[in-house]
């Protein structure tokens, strides 16, 4: 018989962020879900990857409230909201088309949920300032989606999410419809506001190097269960066969943070180099994790996120 996060609270209990305990969910006559559980504690990032199919979006439903799971339960800041409506959860989503109203300008878009909820006309125009400047969007507040580049719209969708201060955030594929080049800069950008909003956030995506990017902990979900979860270092080292013809293009390092006198700061690696990179919240001294993606003509490199956890 499910047992639900409150009957378990005097066993460690665990009241804030997202606990998922053993959800399982059958469609028609084939099993997407077999007994998955995660937990993202309060403020933290964690990413799900999994191949097409693998149950990423089921499970991203059964945590929205889209789907009623078979078994299992779902908690919420220590709350079980299994059996609780859609509505009432109070979770963000982003998603991969963005779904921008496209007749509201930018300042409209934010405002919606805000206006759903019937909060007073102060308080929406408070709100709505506060995203823009949180999105540094101030100048495109009444632009029309239309007249957005796609780091742009993902960020007025993030900002409308937001808005109505929710208690998660779902990230659906938000990044995929971004161009390469794009993609990690937004990337970067986006996770830099969550955790400035400390909000506890799920990212589903099939890309593994965007999941590397966005946070410390990775799930990797195939088949409808969890075959692996870890930093990235470690989900490397013993690679699940999903990931691991990408492993061969991939190379872990730590490097050490240097301020320069210009200001500039830098990740200075194992064999010397020296990468500029941006991330205020590091400190001289500080040790990073970085990944060198290794191409048959160039190598990139990327700054792993920087987390308490």
């Amino acid at each position: 018989m499910r047992q639900s996060p409150s009957a378990r609270a005097g066993k460690g209990s665990f009241l804030s962020g997202i606990e998922v305990n053993g959800v399982s969910k059958r469609l028609g006559d084939r099993e997407v879900l077999r007994g998955v559980s995660l937990r993202a504690e309060k403020g933290e990032l964690v990413t799900i990857i999994g191949p097409s199919g693998g149950g990423k979006s089921t499970l991203f439903r059964c945590i929205l409230g889209e789907l009623a799971p078979d078994d299992g339960s779902v908690a919420i800041d220590g709350q079980d909201v299994t059996r609780l409506p859609i509505e009432k959860r109070n979770i963000g989503t982003v998603y991969q088309t963005y779904a921008l109203f496209p007749h509201m300008t930018v300042a409209e878009n934010i405002a919606y949920g805000l206006r759903v909820r019937r909060a007073s006309r102060a308080d929406i125009d408070r709100r709505v300032k506060e995203m823009l400047a949180l999105v540094r969007l101030e100048d495109r507040a009444n632009a029309l989606p239309h007249r957005l580049s796609g780091g742009e719209s993902q960020r007025v969708a993030l900002a409308r999410a937001v808005a109505v201060e929710p208690r998660a955030l779902l990230l659906d594929e938000a990044f995929t419809a971004l161009d390469a080049t794009t993609r990690h800069a937004v990337v970067q950008e986006v996770r830099q506001i969550i955790r400035q909003l400390k909000l506890t956030t799920l990212l589903i995506t099939h890309d593994q190097e965007e999941a590397f990017i966005f946070a410390r902990r990775v799930l990797v979900l195939n088949e409808g269960h969890v075959v692996a979860s870890g930093d990235p270092e470690s989900i490397m080292a013993n690679p699940h066969p999903f990931i691991r013809d990408f492993v061969k293009m991939l190379l872990f390092q730590k490097a050490r943070i240097e301020r320069m006198g210009d200001g500039a700061t830098y990740a200075a690696l194992e064999n010397g180099t020296r990468i500029p990179i941006t991330l205020p919240e590091a400190h001289e001294g500080d040790i990073v994790h970085v990944m060198v993606k290794k191409g048959p003509e160039r190598q990139s490199i990327q700054v792993l996120p920087f987390d308490p956890f």
